[in-house]
């Protein structure tokens, strides 16, 4: 009999689907979530289902999704949980999974990585505990979050499905600009300067936009500014991003591209870009990166930040990319040249990340961590 498995997420992100996609090819699986107008792409599928939800708070995650009525009809054998307890449907479908036998499966971050874990002085930590604690399993996008949370529960109930993106669409494009040449995608794309440095994503002030054009005032004298920075995306600081590229007569050295959703042209600007620079937060931008062989340079997460999703830990300093100290432009301004005018350790930490890309961070690996959960409950049902 196959598993019918109910997923229950605040929203469904483009992003998500390829992992979704391939889940409902092997279960009888239902993906129930609400929308929102944050700028991340919404999409919809045949296993998916749009539900009623109320907005109680500030936060993005304060909210309650109608759930029950689809539990009900839907009767799944496992329900997987978004791990965000201000989602009040997370309480009330744990409850009713408990009442009625259903297995319980939290997905998440497992814990708030700004503030890190502390049942024993942290009230939303103690909560969170609760949940590990009483939960049938727990999928974590990340290896460290294991580590970490393995000090407080069973190890053998905690699985890593590693966030990732779409990684074999996105090498296929990869291969097939690999048989076009760099030069030649160069040329299509209008790219005139020997060395680019490319940020993708929104424009917000915790990722840090504006210290690229720091950096490009450290490199282009050396560099006898040929040197370019590529922004791809839109968001608040946008507006003053341009006004400092004009009043400084920076234009012909540094575009914004505004935002771009298809992955081909995403792809040929990565293929042409020597390192994706990320000063502030990064998250799923790194596998993007990788998948086209090219670096990311990012600021150490301090005390005071920034503060970084779970995919940085697949940047290894000098070896998939560069992790410079905390805010101290200086260091990363020359881990970037450094890499800029070193032709053999650029083809070295190639080599490095396209091994990463294609087993650590693929969604193939992404795939098996939820497969390894789930099959865990049907051997435990035939033992």
């Amino acid at each position: 009999m196959s598993l019918r498995i109910l997923f229950i997420q605040r929203i469904f992100s483009d992003y998500r689907k390829a992992i979704f996609d391939r889940l409902s090819e092997k279960y009888i699986l239902k993906l129930i979530h609400s929308r929102n107008k944050s700028g991340i792409i919404q999409v919809t599928a045949p296993y998916s289902k749009i539900i009623p939800s109320y907005k109680y708070g500030k936060k993005e995650t304060n909210m309650l999704l109608f759930v029950l009525p689809t539990i009900i009809s839907f009767k799944p054998h496992i329900i997987v949980h978004e791990f965000t307890p201000s989602i009040i449907s997370l309480h009330l479908s744990f409850l009713y999974a408990k009442i009625m036998g259903v297995k319980f499966v939290l997905w998440g971050h497992g814990y708030n990585r700004n503030f890190g874990f502390d049942p024993k002085n942290s009230f939303s930590s103690k909560i969170r505990l609760f949940y590990l604690k009483y939960s049938d399993a727990v999928i974590l996008y990340s290896y460290d979050a294991k580590k970490e949370l393995s000090k407080y529960v069973n190890a053998e109930k905690l699985y890593v499905a590693p966030n990732t993106l779409n990684t074999n669409a996105l090498l296929k494009i990869k291969d097939n600009l690999n048989s076009l040449g760099e030069n030649y995608v160069k040329q299509q794309i209008k790219f005139i300067h020997d060395y680019n440095l490319i940020f993708i994503g929104r424009l917000l002030k915790n990722k840090l936009p504006d210290v690229l054009i720091a950096v490009y005032e450290k490199l282009a004298p050396v560099l006898n500014n040929n040197v370019a920075i590529h922004y791809i995306g839109d968001g608040v600081m946008l507006p003053m991003l341009k006004r400092i590229v004009h009043q400084k007569q920076y234009e012909e050295n540094i575009f914004f591209h505004g935002e771009i959703h298809d992955d081909f042209i995403i792809g040929q600007i990565l293929f042409a870009s020597d390192i994706m620079v990320m000063p502030g937060y990064v998250g799923l931008a790194v596998n993007h990166a990788f998948c086209f062989d090219c670096p990311v340079a990012t600021y150490k997460q301090g005390q005071n930040g920034p503060f970084h999703s779970p995919e940085v830990e697949y940047i290894e300093d000098s070896k998939t990319g560069f992790l410079a100290e905390s805010y101290n432009l200086d260091d990363l301004s020359k881990k970037i040249l450094d890499y800029l005018t070193n032709p053999d350790l650029q083809e070295k930490m190639k080599k490095n990340i396209n091994y990463l890309i294609r087993n650590k961070c693929s969604i193939n690996n992404m795939l098996q961590g939820f497969l390894d959960c789930f099959n865990s409950f049907e051997n435990n049902k035939s033992e």
